[in-house]
């Protein structure tokens, strides 16, 4: 799977140390027992996952596990957390790099950036997209709070729009949790190649509303790296 232009996908739950110090062993410990939750419960779903599993894939002790976590939900809490700690802090990234660009841009930037975490690594995208909503109530908050990540920054989209006051205050909720959904979709019948095909998708469908269908595709070939900055009238 390529990434997507102008930038290198790799998520921090892969990344392999290159020399591990005593004092970093147990950090080490910790991100294989967090990445052995993420492949095992995109491999067996939540319930079927067991620490007994978690530790014979992380080749750790189960004293070493509990010294980290109390359960497999703690874990799993963790993996959950670590992704979308990545996926926030690449959005912010991509929003200062065009805090003087055009809403749009900001916009097109950020969806780029959910769909290069989801694309660096599908299998702890399933993990976390597909089985989270299956774990319990611990899980509820966070994924709903996930699911509308992008709600803040979508509601700017008023400006552009002269029937803003007639929608619904949960209309932006809706388009951030459609752009969720569309990665479940695809992510539950394990078509993962098409993945990268739903990001410019996913941008027409949260600009749409807000500044056309035309222009919106426009902004959605831009993230692909097809075209330059679009024209536009609005910040």
């Amino acid at each position: 799977m390529r990434a997507l232009p102008g930038r290198e996908s790799r998520t921090s739950l892969t990344d392999e140390p290159a020399a591990i110090t005593r004092d970093a062993v147990p950090d080490e410990q910790r991100r294989r027992i967090i990445r052995a939750t993420g492949e095992l419960v995109a491999k067996r779903g939540y319930g079927d996952t067991s620490v007994e599993l978690i530790v014979k894939r992380a080749h750790v002790a189960f004293k070493t596990f509990y010294n980290h976590f109390g359960n497999k939900e703690e874990a799993f809490i963790a993996l959950f957390d670590s992704v979308m700690d990545e996926t926030r802090g690449r959005i912010e990234a991509a929003l200062t790099e065009h805090a003087a660009a055009l809403w749009p841009q900001q916009v097109a930037a950020a969806v780029r950036e959910m769909f290069a975490v989801i694309l660096s690594d599908p299998i702890i995208a399933r993990a976390v997209i597909v089985e989270a909503p299956t774990v319990g109530p611990a899980m509820t908050p966070r994924y709903q709070a996930a699911a509308s990540a992008l709600s803040p920054l979508l509601r700017r989209g008023r400006e552009y729009d002269a029937r803003a006051a007639e929608l619904p205050k949960t209309f932006e909720d809706t388009l951030a949790g459609g752009v969720l959904w569309s990665a479940y979709q695809r992510l539950i019948v394990g078509e993962v190649e098409r993945i990268e095909e739903l990001m410019p998708e996913a941008i027409v469908f949260v600009l749409r509303p807000y500044i056309g269908e035309g222009e919106a595709a426009r902004w959605a070939e831009w993230s692909q790296g097809k075209t330059t900055v679009p024209a536009s009238g609005k910040r």
